[in-house]
């Protein structure tokens, strides 16, 4: 499947002079990428596009050709197909919808006929309905999406079935830094499925974690095997769209995927080790988590501290209703912490250290706290929460806390860092930490089940040594 990812040379067919057509943006943006490769754009009305030769039909390329890219009308595309098949063409990305997913009878004839192209002379297919593939670690797109700004030297690698949700979802791995390089757009998978694209990414030394959204799986056996060999070298998380009645009919009408039912698909990411989520939110912390972490939580058994009470409530409230544990300190411990926040009430986890920082200030009192709940030999990890202020002179944390934090990290002691407050000082506290490894997010319940997701990943790797 190297020819997805990395062909030596691409052909446009449905290239547009257009700006706002999708056949005018794929041109546009190999070109912006500085694609090394050979262009040839197709369109029979169409002399020259961006400096290109454009060539009437795929049949009038003078020199064998990779991969394709079809944006033409849904009548033409079996056509197209076949022609680039009789060529040689190794794949083609069709970005054309209107396919099975109408529920029309025309249009389902319309997708048996490209299976049947496939099955007849072994041209792989993505598509129909897929949005590209984008492969910044090596200048290439088949997409029409406007990637700048992407990461290029992301570990992410994300796979969905969706087509325009994917593109939208680049803006957002832009403005958020997520480091995602490579997108795989499915659309309706008539061949190239999940199981495929697994297996080839399992073998990429670039990427360090899978996120993946689905709606169906078309072999349920491949995806099983492919998911039991990929979790082993690396995490695959994994957001399932159509869990409910409403939900699968919105599927099948969006992708023409065939429901799977919820218990099943449960089971199924339990017995391979994917980290299942149930939002789009936690799937991309939760692979941001992964990209940044250089270890795993290693048990269930957590340490809150924090500057709220309410916050210590609701992470508490979290972990159990997760099946983590709130970690109970030795007695040592829990002196320690009482002469520290001066209140025997606050001794326990979750620590409450608002009342002592009016004294002792911020620093020293969650410095003294945290080095005390981390030599614990009763705690796993730790859910520590930082104020995001507007000023560098007022942060919470200096980098003497940061050092607290890798030092018990060699020790396998796992550490989450919730940020809140203003946005500029929450940017800039998050990065601090980020950039030394460490997992920050906003909210602190979102940090627990970074926490448990992390930790049931851990807890595979152990039992499938």
């Amino acid at each position: 499947m190297d020819f997805f990812f990395t062909p030596s040379s691409v052909a446009v067919i449905g290239a547009s002079r257009n700006e706002k057509r999708p056949g005018h943006n794929v041109l546009k943006n190999l070109i912006d990428l500085k694609y090394k490769g050979k262009i040839y754009p197709i369109n029979p009305n169409v002399d020259t596009l961006l400096d290109l030769q454009v060539y009437p039909s795929i049949k009038d390329v003078p020199e064998p050709v990779d991969l394709a890219v079809i944006i033409t009308p849904t009548p033409l595309v079996p056509q197209m197909l076949r022609d680039c098949a009789d060529q040689g063409v190794k794949g083609a990305v069709i970005i054309t919808e209107g396919f099975a997913e109408t529920g029309e009878a025309e249009s389902i004839e319309l997708q048996d006929e490209l299976k049947k192209v496939c099955k007849e002379t072994g041209i792989r297919v993505v598509g129909p309905g897929s949005m590209g593939i984008v492969n910044l670690q090596n200048n290439f797109t088949s997409s029409y999406v406007n990637f700048q700004g992407l990461n290029t030297t992301g570990n992410i690698t994300f796979i969905a079935q969706s087509g325009i949700f994917t593109g939208g979802l680049v803006r957002y791995f832009a403005t958020y830094d997520l480091p995602v390089s490579r997108i795989i757009s499915l659309g309706n998978k008539i061949d190239v499925d999940d199981a495929d694209v697994l297996n080839y990414i399992a073998k990429d030394p670039q990427t360090k974690v899978i996120a993946i959204y689905v709606e169906g799986i078309n072999d349920g056996k491949q995806f099983i095997e492919a998911a039991k060999s990929i979790t082993r070298k690396k995490p695959v998380v994994l957001l399932k769209g159509g869990t409910t009645p409403a939900g699968a009919l919105a599927a099948s009408s969006h992708t023409s995927s065939i429901a799977v039912n919820s218990d099943i698909f449960d089971a199924v990411a339990k017995q391979t080790g994917l980290v299942k989520v149930n939002t789009l939110s936690e799937l991309f912390e939760t692979a941001r988590a992964f990209s940044l972490t250089p270890i795993l939580p290693q048990g269930p058994r957590i340490a809150i501290i924090t500057y709220s009470g309410c916050l210590g409530v609701l992470s508490s409230d979290t972990a159990l209703k997760l099946g983590l544990q709130m970690a109970t300190f030795t007695k040592e411990t829990s002196e320690k912490i009482q002469e520290v926040v001066f209140d025997r009430r606050f001794g326990a986890n979750p620590i409450d250290t608002y009342p002592a920082t009016l004294k002792s200030g911020n620093e020293n009192t969650f410095k003294t706290c945290l080095d005390l709940v981390l030599q614990d030999p009763n705690v796993d990890g730790c859910l520590l929460t930082v104020w995001g202020d507007e000023t560098p002179e007022e942060r919470t944390f200096s980098p003497n806390m940061r050092d607290i934090i890798l030092h018990y990290q060699k020790q396998g002691k796992f550490t989450i860092v919730p940020v809140l407050g203003e946005k500029l000082g929450v940017e800039r506290e998050r990065k601090f930490f980020e950039d030394n490894g460490i997992v920050t997010t906003i909210f602190a319940d979102h940090a627990i089940k970074l926490y448990n997701n992390l930790y049931r990943y851990a807890q595979f790797l152990k039992s499938n040594k």
